[in-house]
């Protein structure tokens, strides 16, 4: 589909087995102190991270111009996965952000065939890319995920991610140069949308679908909460396009628009129906404030 990665034995003797025995209370004590200033830690920074999430409560945060390139914006692009032996291909885009280096993309997308986080040596993104040729940045590498506590308990609800590039020309970052979507929670249902993608199967308007064109859907999705996901009815995504960003208010002059939620691919059982998970605020921001703050939550 289209979005990382000694055990010490000790031999006891009977003439040391007291000195033995108080190395290992030593260690015991030591390992539980390990242990107990890691959970503090991380309760501490669960804490930070909810005050600043419950402070920035209905965020909208507009589109992002191009500064190095105005009304010339593409935020959009081919994000691969590639060990030497196996290539995944999916969907990503540089949403606009104060550290100017952030992108989203579906959760599934950074995982391999065994559901392991890919190694981020093996993750690069190509905005703008088009046939057989990178985009005008070339490949960008990835240097840090952040994907959603509960995606393991429900893949179908919290199907979403956030990475950051490793990108800076001059002091400018990614979206200095390739502009940024705004992004949104408050998108209902009927609502206008666009997607896009590098789709190699599906029905896609006026594409080839052979994974490497980007192309573009335009219709209107179905809000389901209680299935917590956005429904696009006759369409089917095709592999490579996961991760494509549903964009409302979709400018074409300057390819800008507001994303609210990614393609997770087609609703069980239905080929012909495709979903993107419903952004939980509380947790996207979460993954905002980590992948932002170098915070990793145990």
């Amino acid at each position: 589909m289209i979005a990382i990665p000694s055990i010490a034995s000790v031999i006891s003797q009977r003439n040391n087995l007291s000195d033995t025995l108080a190395f290992r209370t030593s260690e015991r004590i030591n390992e539980t102190s390990r242990f107990k200033n890691k959970y503090k830690r991380s309760k501490e920074n669960k804490t930070r991270i909810e005050n600043k999430i419950y402070s920035r409560r209905n965020v909208i945060k507009p589109p992002f111009d191009s500064v190095v390139n105005p009304n010339h914006n593409y935020p959009i692009g081919f994000f691969i996965a590639n060990n030497g032996s196996v290539e995944d291909v999916c969907t990503a885009s540089v949403i606009h952000t104060e550290n100017g280096n952030i992108g989203l993309i579906a959760a599934h997308c950074l995982l391999d065939d065994n559901g392991n986080p890919w190694n981020l040596s093996f993750l690069s993104f190509s905005p703008g890319y088009d046939y057989g040729t990178n985009g005008p940045l070339g490949a960008i590498p990835v240097v840090d995920i952040a994907m959603p506590n509960y995606y393991n308990i429900n893949r179908n609800k919290f199907d979403y991610a956030l990475v950051r590039f490793e990108f800076n020309h001059g002091g400018s970052t990614l979206q200095d140069y390739t502009g940024a979507l705004g992004w949104r929670f408050d998108i209902g249902n009927g609502e206008p949308t666009s997607v896009y993608g590098y789709p190699d199967r599906g029905n896609f308007e006026n594409c080839v679908h052979d994974g490497e064109h980007l192309c573009k859907w335009q219709g209107i999705t179905e809000k389901v909460t209680s299935k917590y996901i956005y429904v696009i009815s006759n369409f089917s995504d095709g592999f490579g396009a996961s991760g494509g960003p549903l964009i409302s208010q979709y400018d074409t002059k300057t390819n800008l628009g507001y994303a609210y939620a990614v393609i997770r691919g087609n609703l069980d059982g239905y080929d012909n129906t495709s979903v993107g998970s419903i952004w939980n605020e509380i947790v996207f921001l979460d993954l905002l404030y980590r992948i932002t703050h170098n915070i990793i939550i145990y």
